[in-house]
């Protein structure tokens, strides 16, 4: 184990010292003579306890173990106290905890040889009494420094032993958290994509049945209209006529847009994507009607992580920004898309120099079928389908804005 120098302390530290192991060597011819008695004894006194007799039910284990305490005993007469002699009561320590013997009962043995030895020790020496003491003093310090060995390699082992155990535990724990993670951001786009396709069932019912019952006495009101449109002259009547008509128009085609936003769709496709790409690639679906409206576009995109998303619907979510940005600058201005990283999050920032929104309209524009826009220039459903596909991947939408001031959308995803 490489330990010498704790080993020359210990024997330091309990002051054995070169004499007393000679004194020690002289016990040789006392030990080999009662070394089958000792064990004998010490065999017996363990046959007395339960926890230890269970040990012993093994006759291999029996010899085995007075095999090992004879010499151990012979051992105490001749000591050579290197690197050798303190790995070998390592080992003794660490047979001790393997076989599940605990120190209770191997340190009774250390009294069992206190009890055994002090006697036939005196005995030994009774012509010189003073000697006997020394012999004892010494016999008693390289004893208690086998306990002391002994304990330490015990407890060593079972240190490493729990060392190892809580390594697989943590192992283990990494392993179920992230396989509850996974499962975790499964259940969640789950959930978040039953919940939409809920709400989606919800809005295609009502408009369903506002399609059918306002589609049938929109047909007749546009039938008529046609009709009197060849029974009258006057212009101002005609124009009233195709005015009607055109409002039906109008509202049948807010209908179908409704019908074609609320149908339940297919599971979203989602798989590994940068959204620089998808940035782009809807930038340039925009890019006419922006040019047109005299509005220039500024991308500052930085190196984001990969996010887990449907690049069609994350297409929906830009192209309504964008074409609202659009609609909010009639007169040109800029549109700054920002992409980033705000913290773990991938953040895409749309922001426009347009009429801003009002203060008493923020609470609102997410509602479906709410809009700032004049009449007859929005149905109020873009910003209800962006939150909800954002819901879908896992993301949140925030807005600013201040009337004249223009507006910035933040969008935050999960980086996968």
């Amino acid at each position: 184990m490489g330990r010498t120098d704790d080993e020359g302390l210990r024997f330091t530290y309990l002051k054995l010292e070169p004499h007393e192991l000679e004194l020690l060597r002289d016990l040789q011819p006392l030990i080999e003579e009662r070394a089958d008695g000792f064990v004998a004894a010490f065999y017996r006194h363990l046959l007395s306890f339960g926890p230890t007799r269970d040990h012993l039910r093994d006759p291999e284990v029996q010899q085995r173990l007075l095999s090992k305490q004879r010499e151990y005993l012979l051992s105490l007469a001749a000591p050579t106290c290197d690197h050798a002699f303190y790995r070998n009561r390592c080992e003794i320590g660490e047979a001790h905890e393997r076989v599940g013997l605990e120190p209770r009962w191997f340190l009774g043995a250390y009294a069992i040889y206190h009890a055994l030895f002090t006697p036939a020790i005196m005995e030994f020496y009774a012509h010189d009494p003073g000697r006997g003491v020394d012999t004892l003093v010494a016999f008693q310090k390289l004893v208690n420094y086998d306990c002391q060995v002994v304990m330490e390699a015990y407890i060593e082992r079972q240190q490493r032993d729990l060392e190892a155990l809580t390594e697989e535990l943590a192992k283990a724990s990494r392993q179920l958290t992230r396989e509850f993670e996974d499962q975790g951001r499964e259940l969640r786009e789950t959930r978040e994509w039953a919940q939409a396709a809920a709400e989606r069932v919800e809005v295609a019912t009502l408009v369903a049945g506002l399609a059918h019952e306002i589609g049938t006495p929109m047909g007749v009101i546009q039938g008529h209209a046609k009709l009197l449109e060849s029974a009258v002259s006057n212009e101002d009547a005609v124009w009233r006529l195709r005015t009607i008509q055109e409002q039906i128009g109008r509202i049948s085609k807010i209908i179908r847009a409704l019908l074609k936003m609320s149908r339940p769709e297919t599971r979203p496709r989602y798989a590994p994507l940068k959204l620089d790409s998808v940035l782009d690639t809807t930038l340039s679906f925009v890019s006419e009607k922006l040019s047109r409206r005299a509005v220039s576009v500024v991308r500052r995109f930085e190196p984001v992580e990969t996010i887990r998303g449907d690049t069609e619907r994350l297409q929906q979510i830009f192209l309504n920004l964008f074409l609202n940005a659009a609609d909010a600058m009639p007169d040109g201005g800029e549109l700054v898309v920002s992409l980033g990283m705000d913290d773990d999050m991938v953040e895409v920032l749309v922001a426009d120099t347009g009429v801003g929104i009002a203060e008493k309209d923020m609470p609102r524009v997410f509602e479906p079928f709410f809009t700032t826009k004049p009449a007859g220039q929005g149905t109020g459903l873009g910003l209800m389908v962006v939150r909800t596909i954002v819901s879908e991947h896992g993301g949140q939408v925030e807005v600013e804005s201040r009337h004249g001031s223009g507006t910035e959308f933040s969008i935050r995803f999960p980086s996968y």
